[in-house]
């Protein structure tokens, strides 16, 4: 059910889907479950009795440019408006129409 639900369709329809395709679904839907939302790695990847070694990811840093420019722009609006920015205000990034250069 839950397979059917995040087609947005009912189960009847996802029972008429071929087989491979109903097998991929349930298949993306069993990873997702088993993923962590923090950091995208599966559990079975850090356990050695399931395959998995100790050290299989090494944390590091990166920086968005994108996450930056929004970071920017949202600080600067709580200076203008204080601790209490309008309701359904939001921030989002759109192309620069500037040529590059």
């Amino acid at each position: 059910m839950e397979v059917a639900e995040h087609y947005r369709i009912p189960h009847s329809q996802l029972l008429s889907w071929p087989k491979s395709d109903r097998d991929k679904a349930i298949w993306l839907h069993v990873r997702k479950r088993a993923t962590c939302q923090g950091c995208g790695t599966r559990t079975e990847e850090w356990d050695p009795a399931q395959g998995g070694r100790r050290g299989a990811y090494l944390a590091t840093e990166s920086t968005c440019p994108g996450c930056q420019q929004l970071a920017a722009r949202q600080d600067w609006l709580s200076k203008q408006h204080g601790q209490h920015l309008p309701a359904g205000l939001k921030v989002h990034l759109k192309p620069n129409p500037q040529p590059r250069g």
